[in-house]
């Protein structure tokens, strides 16, 4: 092994191990560890981009309960010594600062899984227990309540106003938030739940549904005009890139990329080990994902798998970027990761929910909110 470090221990805090080695295929493994070699984190490197942890530097005090990681060699088959608190936070030092939960609204009667923003700032939550709230978030309150026909999946807000919703009723709802006593139209085609919508462009969105099928829609003439099929089974995740092109991802493993238009498959991306939960496309254009199988696999422009990012105990159920240098994770597990985007390197853990996390929001603001199967929604701010 390369040098220790060594730092001041306390009451509170234990020894924390951050070791760098390369197998015979080059490949760079990071783990973090405790001094009973429990493991509280894990990158793989398939590019042999060593991972730039040179920066990190020991804490010099413990601030709300959290201690930053000490130095960490960027040398191969390194081990140097960093500390983590009794609720294992993880911290990288920087110009970044910590989040903290700053409100929790007592949301729903059932688990939450779906968050937008609204054109016009306030937010919106879907839920199991058949109804959409519209939240002033500034005020913290409830502005209004929507009775859908069924358990809320997806939303999207098409136009200012107007508002989509999948449901469990394997249609799609259109709703005039200016008048919520009554659905304007339904879109029908889907055999069963619909579990995401992303608007293609001005004209277009697309849907997905647990029948394995993307359904893309005329938003003016309320048809569907194009049937995507390449999933084998349910597809649960489903974002519109940068480029125009859709990217899905599903029970069957697999992550697709779709030319909508053409309603064709251009690229099949393989290597989870476990149902494909959630995916995100980051400003520089790399694509994140994450699957039941606990990782968040890191993909290139080219669609070639760049990491591996392992943390998080349970299943990975929703991804957001924040900011150009940050993005989170959300779990079953029951925590939120923030992960550092240049180092593709854990940068904070955030506790809070009781249960299930299931979707995550950046809010033009600059606060990050998250909901969970405890039927609340919390507001983070750094």
């Amino acid at each position: 092994m390369g040098h220790t470090s060594c730092c001041e221990s306390s009451a509170n805090k234990k020894s924390l191990y951050t070791s760098n080695s390369t197998d015979q295929n080059n490949i760079v493994t990071s783990i973090i560890t405790d001094n009973n070699n429990n493991q509280f984190g894990k990158i793989d490197n398939p590019q042999n981009v060593k991972p730039s942890t040179n920066n990190l530097t020991n804490s010099d005090s413990i601030q709300n309960n959290e201690i930053r990681a000490s130095n960490v060699s960027n040398s191969s088959n390194s081990r140097s010594r960093s500390s983590y608190n009794e609720n294992n936070k993880v911290l990288l030092r920087g110009t970044k600062s910590l989040f903290t939960c700053i409100d929790t609204f007592e949301a729903h009667e059932d688990k939450i899984v779906s968050l937008i923003e609204l054109s016009t700032g306030n937010v919106v939550s879907g839920s199991y227990d058949c109804t959409i709230k519209i939240w002033d978030i500034n005020n913290k309150n409830c502005i209004k309540t929507i009775q859908s026909s069924g358990k809320v999946l997806c939303l999207l807000e098409f136009e200012p106003s107007m508002l989509l919703c999948g449901t469990d009723e394997n249609i799609i709802e259109l709703w005039d938030i200016n008048n919520s006593n009554r659905c304007l139209f339904t879109f029908e085609g889907h055999l069963l739940w619909v579990n995401c919508l992303v608007k293609c462009d001005k004209n277009y969105f697309a849907s997905a549904s647990n029948d394995s099928d993307i359904r893309v829609w005329n938003w003016t003439d309320r048809t569907c005009e194009n049937v995507l099929k390449g999933h084998s089974n349910c597809v649960l995740s489903l974002i519109c890139l940068k480029n125009g092109n859709l990217c899905s991802g599903g029970v069957d493993l697999t992550i697709k990329i779709w030319d909508w238009i053409n309603g064709t498959c251009i690229n099949t991306l393989t290597g989870h080990k476990k149902w494909v939960k959630c995916v995100c496309e980051l400003s520089d254009g790399y694509i994140i994902s994450g699957s039941d199988d606990k990782t968040i696999r890191v993909w290139d422009d080219n669609y070639q798998l760049k990491c591996k990012l392992e943390g998080h105990t349970k299943s990975v159920r929703s991804l957001c970027q924040i900011n150009n240098n940050l993005f989170a994770s959300a779990s079953f597990d029951q925590t939120i990761k923030i992960w550092d985007i240049n180092n593709m390197s854990l940068f904070q853990t955030l506790t809070g929910h009781n249960a299930n996390v299931l979707c995550l929001m950046m809010h033009s603001s600059g606060i990050l909110i998250s909901c969970s199967t405890d039927h609340t929604i919390k507001i983070w701010k750094n």
